[in-house]
């Protein structure tokens, strides 16, 4: 039996409602990256981390000399109901250099937010719903990277995702043979606990070259759903079973023609997920991206991403963006603004801005 194809528990004896899930599943997704990262097209996997954090490539931060934390914050303006207008989720991402050439690294980041409605929805038997989805999934990693030799480095983690999607539900009765029961205001509450998988990373990174590979196993853990009905005290868990996301490889390069100039190249791809009723195909972004030195510590950045199946076949994204280096190259503030456009079948072509800023620190400039 498919997840999220059975029947939910009854309401009561003489009425029975599904748990109705939200369109397009656990709703818009987003790739995780940095300012800098966005700012050169979403080129992350094979660019050498010296301060920072990639969740799509973690062995990138072996070259850390001491810890750092990195702060990622994003405004969204576009056709995109869930993130247009809102602020994303803040990022954080941490690296610790232990003896050995080990260093700890780990992340909190957003995935996808839900917000949508359905009005006059015909449910069973003679009711319409009007349904109100919120909500969203995060990610986080935890894991160690290795400095196998001055130019090579491993990393080895777990990666884990979870959320939660709330559904306020009214039911109207449009029969004739029973009254409206006191049970047709509540709300669903859909609880997805960690779903851990392991994340593999290689990178290697010499003077002019540099080249990256990850690789993130199948997600699997526990969904709850809990019906909440409004004029009463009952709550039932209606729905436990498990769900599985897909895992994603990431493979990317970097090349320097001369010390003030870097070029990179990514593709990251993903199986097809099915979660909460809705399907995203497989597919895979492509990103190139370079940065440039201008003038003292300031860089330049620029790039162009294209995606090809999962939520957004076809979506093409431009970027631009900045970074500043201070405090004795101790700290970095980056600024990106990233334009995507794309076919929706429905809805014809759409549109999206996302500025993001991320503020890279460490622990020298931090203070003892």
């Amino acid at each position: 039996m498919s997840l999220f194809s059975i029947a939910l528990l009854s309401l009561a004896a003489y009425y029975s409602v599904d748990y109705f899930p939200p369109p397009g599943g656990g709703g818009s997704e987003i790739f995780p990256m940095d300012a800098g990262a966005m700012g050169m097209g979403g080129v992350s996997v094979g660019l050498r981390r010296d301060i920072g954090f990639s969740i799509f490539n973690p062995a990138a931060s072996a070259w850390t000399d001491e810890g750092g934390v990195a702060f990622t914050g994003s405004y969204t303006d576009g056709d995109c109901d869930a993130w247009s207008g809102k602020l994303g989720f803040p990022s954080i991402s941490l690296v610790v250099p232990l003896p050995g050439g080990l260093t700890v690294t780990g992340a909190v980041q957003g995935r996808s937010r839900v917000e949508a409605e359905a009005m006059d929805v015909q449910v069973e038997g003679p009711y319409t719903g009007d349904f109100v989805w919120t909500g969203g999934l995060s990610e986080t990693y935890l894991g160690f990277s290795f400095r196998a030799a001055r130019w090579l480095a491993f990393s080895l983690g777990g990666r884990s995702t979870f959320g939660n999607i709330t559904t306020e539900v009214d039911l109207e009765y449009h029969g004739s043979d029973f009254p409206v029961p006191y049970n047709s205001i509540y709300r669903d509450d859909a609880g997805f606990g960690m779903a851990w998988g392991l994340t593999l990373g290689v990178m290697a990174s010499g003077e002019k070259f540099g080249a990256g590979f990850s690789i993130s196993t199948d997600r699997r853990g526990v969904v709850d759903i809990d019906r909440d009905f409004k004029l009463t005290d009952k709550t039932d868990t209606t729905w436990s079973d498990f769900y599985t996301l897909p895992g994603e490889a990431g493979l990317g390069i970097s090349f320097r023609p001369v010390p003030e100039v870097l070029l990179g190249a990514d593709v990251i791809s993903r199986k097809s997920l099915s979660l909460l009723g809705g399907k995203t195909d497989a597919g895979s972004k492509y990103s190139v991206g370079v940065e440039a030195n201008a003038v003292g510590n300031l860089v330049v950045r620029g790039g162009y991403g294209r995606m090809k199946g999962l939520w957004r076949d076809g979506a093409e994204t431009l970027s631009t963006g900045l970074g500043y280096g201070f405090g004795g190259g101790m700290a970095f503030l980056d600024m990106a603004i990233a334009r995507t456009t794309w076919d929706d079948p429905l809805k014809g072509g759409l549109k999206e801005t996302v500025f993001s800023v991320s503020l890279r620190a460490g622990e020298g400039w931090l203070g003892d």
